[in-house]
């Protein structure tokens, strides 16, 4: 994090006021590995499973989530020191106390264990009050006055794909599965988010909502995943290793498509970097899953610095949310498809994006004796190359920028570099993750050619320079 802050990847939003605790600014560099990020999720989807990509509004009116139901539903078990008055979530507590998952449990048994554990105010010892839900969504207006409208910021982009099936369903020439791509900001007034990027009040969500035949809920790709083994987790608290397609055969997971969809997802977050030995597949208890979820998976990051992590949850929905909004509407959700008539059903694919950045790099930190870098894979990398003139005369920086141009023309991402000595520049390339450095030299104004250095290996070639794009 100190390299993140320093070398503008992320810092907190705000600092010149003293910061706001659940807001972080992506930097310069940030900015281009989370696009790189969104880019690997986008192209799997958009290209290979053909969905169509929406963009809606944040800012939503009321009935949308009176009907979906966070308007009474989306809450989570807030407890407040009765001696200084700072929040907490009280499940967050008797997890840090116990060790153990406790998003689950209700509010009699939150209060119970909070007496039966001792559990104080950890900032100032004061005692704690009672558990009581609270809801995360920021509520706000549309429009001035006495016409104003009770409107809320989405706290998910999930419901803003679901009230636009109908005339998806038309442009999607009436065929299932329907796939709808959705990227963008959500909001949650977290209660008290101290877990750095993990907890956000304002964060990034990529979600595809396959609307399917309730009966086929089959892949015709699962064959592409079947041998993928991980560690799995079920709702009894379970634990072993198990292939995806065996994981099917013994209905551990219900749906071959959400089998499909949590390899898929174990494959992108491989190819972004992070580390797959620390991945696992956590089925939600009974009492933690969604009421209209017929069964719900994340994939869980193991962190150094924050436990487990959840970066996609994956689920059946059923029809429950396209039948709230028919409802509530009015407008008729069913469709006619091979001769039936019904409500199509939902698997999600929910995606953080702000979770597996900070995971990528989490993973990708490497500390070696003489050095300290990030080891991106280079579709994640901020930058394909550093530019870099030997020293800054006799032409070579003039050639350095010829260089430079040349590659960015070609649509190659890279950076310019002339300040300090050649090491501190190979320094700095690496130590934000830049793979290949090229380096302009006094050989290079003789025969056209250019050194190019590997961030991991440290080894140097040479290439010709029309050859430059070619190599990287």
């Amino acid at each position: 994090m100190d390299i993140a802050k320093r070398r503008g990847i992320i810092y907190p939003s705000f600092e010149i006021y003293g910061g706001v605790s659940g807001f972080y600014d992506y930097g310069p560099v940030g900015i281009r590995i989370k696009q790189n990020i969104e880019r690997i999720i986008r192209d799997y989807f958009i290209l290979k499973e053909n969905c169509f990509e929406i963009d809606s509004p944040v800012l939503n009116p009321e009935a949308i989530w009176v009907a979906s139901g966070h308007v009474e539903n989306f809450a989570d078990k807030l407890t407040q020191c009765m001696k200084c008055g700072e929040p907490y979530r009280a499940d967050h507590l008797v997890e840090e106390k116990t060790k153990k998952q406790a998003d689950h449990l209700g509010i009699r048994e939150l209060n119970e264990l909070i007496e039966e554990l001792g559990i104080k105010c950890p900032r100032c010892g004061g005692k704690l009050g009672e558990v009581y839900d609270y809801n995360l969504m920021f509520h706000t207006f549309i429009g001035p006055g006495m016409k104003k409208e009770s409107a809320y910021l989405r706290p998910e982009t999930a419901q803003t794909t679901y009230i636009s099936f109908r005339r998806l369903w038309e442009i999607g020439r009436k065929k299932l599965p329907l796939g709808v791509f959705q990227i963008g900001k959500s909001f949650r007034n977290e209660i008290s988010p101290r877990q750095g990027m993990i907890r956000l009040r304002e964060f990034y969500q990529a979600e595809i909502q396959f609307f399917v035949d309730p009966e086929k809920k089959e892949s015709e790709k699962f064959d592409d995943v079947r041998e993928i083994e991980v560690e799995i987790i079920t709702k009894d608290d379970e634990k072993f290793r198990i292939s995806l397609n065996d994981a099917v055969e013994d209905e551990v997971i219900k749906t071959q498509m959400i089998a499909y969809f949590l390899g898929r997802s174990f494959q992108l977050f491989e190819r972004m970097g992070i580390n797959p030995k620390r991945l696992r597949f956590r089925q939600h208890k009974d009492d933690e899953r969604a009421f209209y979820s017929s069964d719900t998976w994340d994939i869980e990051f193991i962190s150094n610095n924050f436990g487990r992590i959840e970066l996609v949850g994956i689920s059946d929905r059923t029809d429950y949310d396209l039948r709230a909004h028919m409802e509530l509407s009015g407008q008729d959700m069913n469709i006619n498809y091979n001769g039936k008539k019904f409500i199509p059903h939902v698997i999600e694919i929910a995606y953080g994006i702000d979770r597996p950045f900070y995971c990528v790099i989490e993973s990708c930190y490497t500390s070696e004796k003489d050095r300290k870098y990030f080891r991106f894979p280079e579709d994640v990398a901020p930058y394909s190359a550093a530019v870099f003139p030997l020293v800054n005369k006799d032409g070579l920086d003039k050639k350095a920028l010829e260089v430079f141009n040349f590659i960015t023309d070609n649509g190659i991402y890279a950076v310019y570099d002339k300040s300090g000595s050649i090491g501190r520049r190979y320094a700095r390339a690496d130590e934000i993750g830049i793979p290949k450095c090229i380096t302009i030299d006094y050989e290079t104004m003789e025969n056209d050619t250019v050194t190019i250095r590997d961030r991991d290996t440290r080894r140097q070639i040479r290439v010709k320079m029309n050859e430059i794009c070619k190599a990287l």
